[in-house]
This record gives structure tokens, sequence and C-alpha cells, in this order.
């Protein structure tokens, strides 16, 4: 496996070239401390002085699911330098446990296109096994026959801006919106490009979405068991955060069950 991820990786950069990263919550609200315990904050470096962060969910003990386009960049991130942060509400306060990362793989058909991104997942390993506790658990991953309409109760989370070019105050809380899924005709006419592998959700009249920092972080609808991941955060208008008529793209967590299962369960 360490030789297929190396390859990976290299193939994933050359394709990437210098893409542009979209990724925080506009319109939402300070989440309650430990109401998603699985969520993880991603802090990337190329250099530990350039840095870019990412949301992302605790699959298991060793692995967190998040966005390809995070760690497929140019210049490439030094993986020695960035940390997965878990158990944090508030960036600025000192609760969070930080985890070194020992290798991540993009999907190995990760593609940047016009638009956006196609297949948009990657898998980080951490160096170190994670304890669980009451604000850090894994995330419950949705079924292959789980469906959930648009007035299903949805929801994303993260660290991302506040609007475009608008970082999240101090002291940096975890933010949450409720969102509704879009039907998959109308996504398709606002982005043609979209695939079976891929969903949508958003507020049509905009002023609510994700934007810069939160991509990668979850979709989560509540379904028979709870809250289960149904989306990553891939991308939006590239015009700004949170536009009238312009929904987020997430990669549908339910068509990598068994790509995502081989990795953590090996």
């Amino acid at each position: 496996m360490g030789l297929y991820v190396l390859i990976s990786v290299i193939v994933m950069i050359h394709q990437a070239g210098g893409a542009e990263m979209k990724s925080s919550i506009v319109g939402g609200q300070d989440a309650p401390p430990g109401r998603w315990p699985w969520m993880a904050y991603l802090n990337i470096t190329s250099d530990g002085v350039e840095k870019w962060r990412c949301g992302g969910t605790i699959l298991n003990s060793e692995w967190v699911l998040t966005a390809a386009h995070c760690w497929v960049t140019q210049p490439p991130p030094d993986i020695r330098r960035s940390m997965v942060w878990i158990g944090s509400h508030s960036l600025r306060k000192a609760s969070a446990r930080y985890m070194a990362v020992l290798y991540f793989i993009p999907h190995p058909d990760f593609k940047v296109t016009h638009n956006g991104y196609v297949n948009d997942l990657a898998l980080v390993k951490l160096k170190k096994k994670i304890t669980f506790s009451r604000d850090v658990a894994p995330v419950r991953l949705p079924n292959l026959t789980d469906t959930f309409s648009p007035s299903a109760n949805c929801w994303i989370v993260g660290w991302g801006n506040v609007g475009t070019d608008v970082p999240l105050p101090n002291p940096e809380t975890l933010q949450q919106l409720q969102l509704p899924i879009v039907l998959q005709s109308v996504c398709k006419e606002k982005y043609p490009e979209l695939t079976d592998s891929m969903l949508c959700a958003g507020d049509m009249s905009g002023g609510k979405g994700p934007c810069k920092g939160d991509y990668g972080g979850p979709l989560m609808c509540y379904g028979d068991s709870g809250f289960v991941q149904v989306g990553i955060m891939s991308y939006g208008s590239q015009g700004g955060c949170a536009l009238p008529g312009q929904p987020g793209v997430y990669t549908q967590v339910s068509k990598y069950l068994r790509y995502i299962n081989d990795y953590i369960h090996s």
C-alpha cells in the first residue's frame, strides 16, 4: 500500500497543478460544545509559514475523511508540519488534541475540472491512535440505500470564513448551519458537470452556505440511527460564498463506502 500511496499522491499533485482552493460557513451560528464530536480541523502547510485550513471527520481511531483538494496542492503539503486537531470547539482555546499525519490518500480518480472537482475525497492516516471521549467520537456513515430529500434535517459545520474574504472572528468557534438538500435536477442546471457521485445542498436565496476553510468538512443528515455523514464539502460558486442560486456541491459519501472501508478496515 505504501508504494500505491506514494504514486497516487505524485500523480494527483501533477494533475492539480496550481488549482486555487476555494474552501467557511456564512450565516451560521456557534455550535454547542460537544454536539459534533467527530469534527476535525486540518491545519495544513507546505513550509510551516503558508497555511490553509480544511474540515474533516473522524472515521475511526486512525483515519480522518476529508476532501482531496485540501491535500493535492502546489506546492504540496508538508505532512511533517501539518496537523489534525480533534476535540476542538474554539480554535483559540487550548482544548484540542493535535494529531500528527502519517500519510494521506487522495482518491485515485480525483480530478480538477473547470468549475470544481470530481471524486473529491481523501483519507488521512494518523501517526497515533485517537482515544475517544465525550467530545471525540467517530462519525456514522450512511448505508448504500439511504436517501435524503429536501425536507431532511441536514447540517454543515466548520471553522471557515463567515463571508467572502471575511475570516471567522476570535475565538474562532465552530459554526453550524442547517441547509436543505437541493434536488439533483435543479443542481445540474447550475452545475452541468455534476455526476451521480455528487449532491448539492444550500439555501437558494443566498446568504447561507460554506466558504473558504470549510471544505473537506461534512454534510450531515438525521436518519434512523442519528446523524450520518451524507457528503463532503467540495466546492461552490467561483464568484464568492453563499451566492443566490448557487448551492454547494458535495462528494456523496454513500458512493464511496467500499473504497473507504477497504482502507480503514485493512
